[in-house]
């Protein structure tokens, strides 16, 4: 039995089907009233990775787990939580989701919470796989493509920052593996898109998929705050998402975030798909 630990994200969705599709029973955690299904064949289990009584629940039974916990402000303490629980549960493997660049000494949050997060993984005594990916290609689609204006410009405070993006479904592809397939352990795997992209590459691929012209503006660090807090995600997330792109912004044009892995090909026997391919599967998709 396989416990899936965030089956809501990108990545877990993506990661319950390649996981029913090999034949592997799956259990999810899901919060009390959280609307939708998942897929037959899976488990729900009610839950919260701030209640230790519930996880406990939820893993018994279960020899292998995968933890993905949201952007949050306490992301240490919930991992840590899980991490705990599954040390005194009979849980033979911890596959957790982290981010490329991973650091408890690094400058942007959600490095630094993640990188702490990973070294309290590998203190514990659990067997365990880390799965780091880069920035994901799906937000091109889903929050790039929308806030292009009337004028065909889209705003980021990335800079000139050339960044590996990868498919979410490439990073579950690389999870099912070290779940089902042996020889995983103690392995940390760097996730990433076939090609560092910079946002002005970004544009010149969308202006080519979308027949028009697409330009990107790179926008200042107070603006891009502004913009965040009026979408409603709060003081927290707005100051991390902004300094996660000063990260990128550190790294420029040849740092850690263009660095180009190849566990996607390595482990799935098939190239991490592109920001291209990924355009051409949205445009042909009928709205």
């Amino acid at each position: 039995m396989i416990l899936v630990i965030g089956g809501r994200s990108k990545i877990g969705s993506v990661l319950i089907d390649d996981l029913l599709a090999r034949g592997e029973q799956v259990r999810a955690l899901t919060r009390l009233g959280e609307a939708g299904r998942f897929p037959d064949g899976v488990e729900p289990v009610a839950g919260d990775l701030a209640d230790i009584c519930s996880l406990a629940a939820a893993m018994s039974g279960a020899d292998k787990v995968f933890l993905l916990c949201g952007p949050v402000e306490n992301e240490y303490e919930l991992n840590r939580n899980a991490i705990d629980v599954a040390q005194g549960a009979d849980v033979r493997l911890l596959v957790r989701s982290s981010i490329l660049g991973a650091d408890p000494e690094a400058q942007a949050t959600f490095a630094r919470d993640h990188g702490a997060c990973d070294e309290y993984l590998r203190d514990s005594e659990l067997d365990f796989t880390i799965v780091r990916p880069n920035l994901f290609l799906q937000n091109v689609p889903e929050t790039t493509i929308p806030a292009i204006d009337t004028d065909g410009r889209f705003y980021v405070n990335a800079g000139d920052a050339r960044i590996s993006m990868v498919d979410t479904r490439d990073v579950a592809a690389v999870a099912a593996v070290a779940l089902t397939e042996p020889g995983h352990e103690s392995q940390e795997y760097e996730v990433t898109g076939p090609e560092p992209l910079s946002y002005a590459d970004v544009a010149a691929e969308l202006s080519e998929v979308q027949g028009r012209t697409i330009t990107y503006v790179d926008v200042d660090d107070d603006a891009t705050r502004k913009v965040l807090l009026g979408y409603g995600g709060g003081e927290w997330l707005a100051g991390a998402l902004v300094d996660l792109y000063q990260d990128y912004r550190r790294s420029g044009r040849d740092g850690y975030a263009c660095e180009v892995s190849d566990t996607v090909d390595r482990l799935t026997g098939r190239p991490a798909r592109s920001l291209r391919a990924l355009l051409l599967e949205q445009l042909a998709v009928p709205s």
